[in-house]
C-alpha cells in the first residue's frame, strides 16, 4: 500500500521499564493487543514521511487522522502532499486534490489479515498473523520498536515496525517498509483514545469534477 501514496496509514499498566533487551517480547505484544482491543477508537494529529527508493526522494506532509472499529479510518493531510484517505468499512477511497482523482478499492482487497496495515485497522491480531521481535528503544528509553513480519509471503508484503510507549503500550508511530525499499513513516501527537467519533466522518464524498478511478479488485 505504501505506493498509493500515503499507503493508508495506528493506533492503537505501567512498568518502569528495564532494558530493553531484558523485556519479553511476548509480554510486549501481549500489551500491545490489550491496549489496542481496549481502544475503540482514536483521534491524533499525525506527521507522515515518505522516501520512493527508486527515486532516492523523501517527502513530508502533516494533517490529522481517526480510527474507529470496525474498519474505519480517515486521513487528512493538508500539507506537503495534499491527500484524504477514507475507509467506510466497506471500501477505500484515496483522493489526491492535486490530480483531480480518487482511487476507489474495496476494503477487503486492500486489507486482509496478512498485510502489514491489518494491524493497524482492526483487521490483524499480531501474535496470529506476525512474528514480532523487540528491535530497540528510543534515546531516552521511553518508546520501544516492535518489528512486526507477516507469518506468510513476508517477501511480498514488507514489513510493519511500531513505536510503543513504554508507560501506556499505546502505538505512538509505525513504519511500513514494502518489499521495493519504499518507506512510510508516521508519527502521532495529541491522541485521544475512545470519544465520540460521528460515523459520518467516515463517510467520503466525491467533490464535483474529480474522476473516480477503481481498482482492478472493485467489482
Amino acid at each position: 500500500m505504501v505506493g498509493l501514496g500515503v499507503w493508508i496509514g495506528a493506533l492503537l499498566i505501567g512498568l518502569s521499564a528495564p532494558r530493553a533487551g531484558a523485556l519479553d517480547v511476548a509480554e510486549v505484544v501481549r500489551k500491545v493487543q490489550e491496549r489496542y482491543d481496549a481502544t475503540r477508537e482514536f483521534t491524533a494529529d499525525v506527521t507522515q514521511e515518505m522516501t520512493i527508493a527508486s527515486l532516492g526522494k523523501t517527502t513530508s506532509a502533516h494533517g490529522t487522522v481517526a480510527f474507529k472499529k470496525p474498519g474505519k479510518m480517515r486521513w487528512e493531510l493538508t500539507d506537503g502532499d495534499p491527500q484524504v484517505i477514507v475507509a467506510d468499512g466497506t471500501t477505500l477511497w484515496l483522493y489526491q486534490p492535486k490530480e483531480h482523482q480518487v482511487l476507489k478499492t474495496p476494503f477487503d482487497a486492500a486489507f486482509h489479515s496478512t498485510t502489514p496495515i491489518s494491524f493497524l485497522t482492526g483487521v490483524g491480531r499480531i501474535s496470529d498473523d506476525f512474528t514480532a521481535t523487540l528491535d530497540g528503544t528510543d534515546a531516552d528509553g521511553k518508546r520501544l520498536y516492535l518489528m512486526l513480519v507477516p507469518r506468510h509471503d513476508a517477501e511480498q508484503l514488507g514489513t510493519l515496525r511500531l513505536a510503543v510507549a513504554r508507560d501506556s503500550y499505546d502505538i505512538e508511530g509505525a513504519e511500513i517498509r514494502d518489499p521495493l525499499g519504499n518507506a512510510s513513516r508516521v508519527r502521532f501527537e495529541h491522541i485521544q483514545r475512545n470519544g465520540d467519533i460521528a460515523d459520518d466522518r467516515f463517510v467520503f464524498q466525491v467533490p464535483p469534477g474529480v474522476d473516480v478511478i477503481s481498482s482492478p479488485f472493485t467489482q
